[in-house]
């Protein structure tokens, strides 16, 4: 085991400045590659249970730290996106850091940066010193004295506004959710203070406020009615893929990707004798149990001005040409009307025309195919974003 001063962090931050690679064992003993199936972490002669904490503190205030295994587990996913990186954490029962953080500390544990304000001093070290002091009347009457002038130091420190305290604002924006409500939803505005103060038993009477006088703009307005004129199946979502025999993905893979979280390749399906279908029904299950059917089709042909209101997403495959015939086929108005997505190798970086398209990038991992449930959250993530801000009619 390691010795008493030896710290995870500092050793962790020594491998991977100096690209040495650590031991991850199981509980057999076996070496494992994934920080997630490990039990024991070793740096050379030194070894940690995994989960055990570090001087790296959450924040610069504080008490609770990062384990090792939250740190290595950051290494080894840190190609990955935001929204992939929490996904897979939650995966493998891990905790993950902040995103605020993710790339400072990242940083820190590459070498790009020396230091970092939430790394508390080694507590072993501290103990050491005042226990050597104790030995010696002449040091600890000095170490007493040091105490003391930290003492005033710290009580004359004044805390600067940074760019990481900014974000960490202690400001209620409890009134941008009653009034997201009020104007996107049409809900009636709950009042958090009133609720609050309430006594048990007692009747909660709505109280007149500034964010009930506000107009709801015409634009809203008009949403209301076209979600209103719509019956329960025109409120069905609309993806297009492409009809591109080469695309990552076609009416022969999306079903398996969306509702079984599996990529097979389309051309697969297509050589295994599968007739292709007109239009394809994902049903997406969602956490509270709830199922929700999307359309997918491969073709506008005959799409009416209600159809073109329930298209979601379009996912493409960089060229033009798959837009011709379209309401929308310049894509600078396409992406501006319905949701771009453009499916690509993880490894790949966005080619051709896609590259100045304001499409979102959905990375497939070639061989992983664990890794798919990931990108499956993330493409649902994305559509629930969308929808709630551009289809609110729909149902999704």
């Amino acid at each position: 085991m390691a010795t008493e001063l030896q710290q995870p962090l500092s050793l962790l931050r020594d491998y991977t400045r100096n690209n040495k690679s650590v031991v991850l064992l199981d509980s057999s003993g076996q070496v494992v590659s994934s920080v997630a199936d490990a039990a024991t972490v070793q740096f050379g002669d030194h070894s940690f249970p995994r989960q055990v904490p570090t001087n790296l503190k959450k924040s610069v205030n504080s008490d609770e730290t990062y384990t090792l295994d939250t740190l290595i587990f950051l290494i080894q996913n840190a190609q990955l996106d935001n929204s992939a990186y929490i996904t897979e954490g939650r995966l493998r029962n891990i905790e993950h850091i902040s995103i605020i953080d993710k790339k400072k500390i990242l940083d820190y544990l590459t070498g790009r940066l020396d230091t970092l304000p939430n790394v508390e001093d080694n507590k072993t070290e501290k103990r050491a010193r005042v226990e050597t002091a104790d030995t010696n009347p002449n040091k600890k009457m000095r170490a007493i004295d040091d105490e003391e002038f930290v003492k005033k130091v710290v009580a004359r420190e004044r805390e600067c506004v940074t760019r990481s305290s900014i974000l960490r604002g202690k400001k209620n924006f409890d009134h941008v959710v009653i009034l997201a409500q009020t104007l996107i939803l049409g809900k009636e505005p709950v009042h958090p203070n009133s609720v609050g103060s309430a006594k048990p038993g007692a009747r909660l009477v709505s109280q007149p406020s500034a964010i009930s006088k506000i107009p709801v703009p015409t634009k809203l307005n008009s949403i209301r009615a076209k979600g209103a004129k719509l019956s329960s199946r025109d409120k069905i979502p609309i993806i297009i893929v492409p009809a591109a025999p080469t695309a990552k993905f076609t009416l022969f893979n999306i079903k398996q990707f969306l509702e079984d979280q599996v990529y097979i390749d389309s051309q697969e399906l297509r050589e295994s004798g599968i007739k292709k279908p007109e239009q394809v029904t994902v049903e997406r299950k969602k956490a509270n149990g709830q199922t929700v059917p999307y359309y997918v089709v491969d073709s506008v042909t005959g799409f009416k001005q209600s159809d073109w209101d329930r298209v979601s997403c379009v996912f493409v495959t960089g060229q033009q040409w798959q837009f011709k015939g379209w309401k929308w086929e310049r894509p600078v108005e396409l992406f501006n009307h319905v949701k771009g997505i453009y499916p690509k190798w993880n490894t790949d970086k966005t080619a051709g025309a896609a590259a100045s398209w304001a499409v979102t990038d959905l990375n497939i991992h070639r061989h992983k195919r664990h890794m798919d449930k990931a990108a499956v959250s993330q493409f649902w993530d994305m559509m629930d974003n969308y929808n709630a801000n551009s289809r609110p009619y729909l149902n999704f």
